[in-house]
């Protein structure tokens, strides 16, 4: 009998995305028997695979409860099998608070402000983003311009009164023309990049579909790009433990070069369907040699 994992996804979407399809076939290549499994589920025995990878949870942000019970699961599942990626690693990079973390240690990040609920804050003079400090895949997630306080103030106070900490962030201008760089990591080891178009619009206000719309083409990253990557990924397992997959996204800051906007270590895209010949291939062998 082969060895058996559990790909894990939501309620929502649980046959994950595109990239699903490539890595089972890449796994039953290597004899290794994978099943998706919704993670809030009662009825799954985690404990009888072998590895359990965090995938596709693309739910666990909705409210302060649900993370609360994606933490406690999380932690379940650690005490009966071998997670992917880590218990520590998970819990600390599902708020997005990591960033200080990251700066802390001399990474270049994109310059943050968090705003807990109770917190006065300033409407900035230029184009900013607003977003809650626990998020994915765009939730929540608005571009304003300087006219647009009133309604960044209704968004903004719509998050606290939902219990989360606001980020609010300069909006990188210079991601209308170049995009955002991602760098997938597979077991620490750099596998590939994709440019993701702007997706935020002046005006539009929140829409929590972006993903449905993005853009996306197969890059390679410059060497500046590789070094603020590799620094980041180095201060999260400093802080954190080794990740068997990591996406780093990078925005280019005018005139200071790269910085990263997010570290993604939970449920990531990973776009191996972008580079189907390798990537697919790469990822299955990481998750075997854990076996």
């Amino acid at each position: 009998m082969g060895h058996r994992i559990a790909v894990a996804a939501c309620e929502e979407v649980p046959d994950l995305d595109d990239d699903w399809p490539l890595l089972r076939a890449a796994l039953t290549a290597r004899g290794v028997v994978a099943t998706s499994q919704i993670w809030t589920d009662p009825s799954v025995d985690w404990a009888s695979y072998e590895l359990v990878v965090v995938r596709g949870t693309w739910d666990y942000y909705y409210s302060a409860g649900r993370l609360q019970r994606f933490w406690e699961w999380v932690r379940r599942v650690e005490s009966g099998t071998r997670l992917v990626n880590p218990a520590s690693v998970i819990e600390w990079n599902t708020d997005k608070r990591y960033l200080v973390d990251l700066e802390a240690a001399g990474v270049a990040v994109v310059a943050t402000s968090w705003v807990p609920p109770g917190q006065p804050w300033q409407v900035p003079a230029d184009e900013f983003v607003v977003k809650p400090a626990v998020s994915a895949g765009g939730y929540e997630t608005a571009r304003y311009g300087p006219s647009e306080g009133e309604a960044a103030e209704r968004h903004v106070r719509r998050l606290h009164e939902a219990g989360s900490v606001v980020m609010v962030q300069p909006y990188v201008s210079s991601v209308d023309d170049e995009g955002e760089t991602a760098l997938i990591y597979l077991g620490g080891r750099f596998s590939h990049a994709i440019n993701k178009a702007s997706l935020l619009r002046a005006g539009a206000g929140v829409d929590d579909r972006l993903w449905a719309r993005e853009r996306i083409t197969a890059t390679q990253p410059s060497d500046a790009q590789l070094r603020v990557a590799e620094a980041a990924l180095a201060a999260s397992e400093a802080r954190t433990d080794a990740t068997s997959y990591a996406r780093v996204d990078l925005l280019s800051m005018p005139g200071a070069g790269p910085a990263v906007s997010e570290i993604e270590l939970v449920e990531p895209g990973l776009f191996l369907r972008f580079y189907p010949d390798t990537a697919p291939d790469r990822f299955a062998e990481v998750l075997a040699e854990l076996l």
